[in-house]
């Protein structure tokens, strides 16, 4: 094995990776152009205007070496009081969003979103973007007219209070290599997994893995439905 990299070029990588992780950040959204006319006929959205989404977030990380080091921006996720979307406007193929990430010491970030559900796009690639067309069946793809490929893996039954409501899931699994790293031995492997409400589409439960070997440490995201106007959660 090559010998290891100092201690500040390992805390650099981990924390770069782990600021990729993070799916919501505050960058500025930069919205779309309409979108041209849909070649989807079958594929409808779920959701309407006015329909809000509350999350917890959580962020943890597991050391496994004695030089591994906890980054600091997945501080923000154990910080956060909740975060909250709200369906504003529908546009043919697209979804637009206010999001509000509201944080335990009153500070606020909100954002506006567009999402594409037939591509997958979104006018800030760093905001929120687990939503999808409604009434999916297992092995549709998520973006019909995109280039992921990703499509839904299982279907089951979520129970919310005195309730039951279909869901969807799916989920990727990727490796990547530190070019930095000439012996190969600096990589991250990334796990996602997706749970989301088969009629409107909505999230429901994300989990984001990332396991680094150099030095190892496993940093977890997780984002789960707290409340809802469109059904009770319970």
């Amino acid at each position: 094995m090559a010998p290891r990299k100092n201690r500040h070029f390992k805390r650099n990588v981990v924390i770069a990776a782990a600021i990729a992780a993070i799916l919501l950040s505050t960058v500025a959204a930069v919205f779309m152009r309409p979108p041209k006319q849909s070649n989807d006929t079958t594929n409808k959205i779920g959701l309407n205007v006015g329909d809000t989404f509350t999350y917890k977030l959580t962020g943890s990380a597991v050391l496994g070496t004695p030089d591994a080091i906890i980054p600091e921006e997945l501080s923000q996720y154990n910080d956060t009081e909740y975060y909250q979307i709200t369906v504003t406007a529908i546009n043919g193929t697209q979804v637009l969003l206010s999001t509000t990430w509201q944080f335990k010491n009153g500070s606020q970030i909100t954002r506006p979103q567009i999402i594409d559900l037939s591509t997958g796009a979104k006018a800030d690639p760093n905001g929120f973007w687990a939503v999808y067309y409604s009434n999916l069946n297992v092995k549709d793809l998520l973006h019909p007219r995109g280039t992921d490929r990703l499509m839904v893996n299982s279907s089951d039954i979520q129970t919310f209070g005195n309730s039951t409501r279909a869901r969807n899931y799916w989920s990727t699994e990727s490796q990547f290599t530190n070019a930095s790293d000439i012996s190969g031995n600096t990589m991250r492997d990334v796990y996602v997994g997706v749970y989301f409400d088969k009629q409107t589409g909505m999230l429901e439960k994300l989990t984001h893995i990332e396991f680094f070997t150099n030095p190892e440490i496993e940093l977890i995201i997780t984002w789960e439905l707290k409340s809802s106007n469109v059904w009770n959660i319970g």
